[in-house]
């Protein structure tokens, strides 16, 4: 009842948390998305805890709390998450001495968060989609997208990585073609070398315009805008009965479709984990990132190349 750390309430908590946080971020430690997302949680969390004191708050209703937001099961982790970030500092700074989340039980994480039984196999492009994807990004240069078209098919590359890399980070012209993802990119600043296939390398081999990043996006939103247009020029997508265009493709297909393939052409699970920045255990790629494919697929997959087109890039040797 007489926390060494001092008495504090759940928002004042919060609030010392995001001061942390914004000094973090000016010092480039965090990005801005990270910021503006614990904002949005810590608003909701605050609008129900804010004047209670959290030596006070109990297990049950942060509970309440999750199944009231409505959300499914990807949303309410996302929330237990920052929940226990909360709990967490406070037992740090010792203003608990234990987090109320300590007493969560594994079948109440399971009644909040699911147990994955049931999750949607990983949706991945088959070769034609791919190839009709590339294909129209390289016929429509003025949207700017086939070196991120490139880098996600066949490096695997997040959407978010390849909008902050930049040319010089793109190292095609090497004997041993790599992409680097530095801290600054990297999603949880997990740095990496990324191969780039020679088929991926033969179409970077056509932009020309090496200066600045490998995609323009100005203004927000400005890159999935032009992605739409592709996706429509591409046909994946169709109008509906009132005449609106409906886009028919699936988040992190390029992404998916690279990991699947990967391991289906290599059949070595570590090694394609490494490519796409996953951790040691290669548990997330056959969880979340891996779709049946055949090694027959794959090698057709890797051998989609730029028709009567030469590399105009010089390699190094050595």
């Amino acid at each position: 009842l007489k926390p060494v750390g001092g008495k504090k309430t759940v928002g004042e908590v919060v609030d010392e948390l995001l001061k942390s946080k914004l000094l973090r971020f000016e010092r480039g430690d965090l990005r801005k998305t990270s910021i503006d997302d614990f904002r949005i949680r810590a608003r909701r969390f605050s609008e129900v805890f804010e004047k209670v004191p959290i030596i006070e708050l109990q297990v049950e209703q942060i509970k309440d709390w999750l199944l009231g937001l409505g959300g499914g099961p990807r949303t309410t982790q996302n929330y237990l998450s920052f929940a226990t970030e909360i709990m967490n500092h406070a037992v740090q700074s010792r203003y608990l001495v234990k987090s109320p989340l300590d007493y969560l039980t594994t079948n109440e994480r399971k009644e909040l968060c699911g147990n994955g039984a049931g999750k949607k196999e990983p949706s991945i492009l088959t070769v034609e989609e791919a190839r009709r994807l590339i294909q129209t990004a390289y016929e429509n240069p003025k949207l700017n997208l086939l070196p991120a078209v490139v880098l996600g098919l066949f490096c695997g590359i997040r959407t978010e990585e390849i909008k902050r890399l930049d040319w010089s980070q793109v190292k095609d012209h090497e004997s041993q073609p790599i992409v680097t993802i530095s801290s600054s990119i990297a999603k949880k600043r997990r740095i990496r070398h990324v191969d780039i296939p020679e088929n991926a390398r033969l179409w970077l081999s056509t932009s020309l315009d090496r200066n600045g990043t490998v995609t323009f996006s100005s203004i927000n939103n400005d890159y999935q805008r032009r992605f739409r247009t592709l996706l429509k020029l591409a046909g994946f997508g169709r109008k509906d009965d009132e005449g609106v265009w409906r886009s028919r493709w699936d988040a992190n297909a390029m992404r998916h479709s690279f990991g699947s393939y990967h391991f289906a052409l290599f059949g070595d699970s570590l090694e394609t984990s490494r490519q796409l920045g996953h951790r040691a255990s290669d548990q997330v790629l056959f969880d979340h990132y891996r779709a049946l494919a055949t090694k027959e697929q794959a090698e057709c997959y890797f051998a989609i190349k730029p028709e009567k087109v030469e590399s105009k890039i010089v390699r190094i040797a050595g």
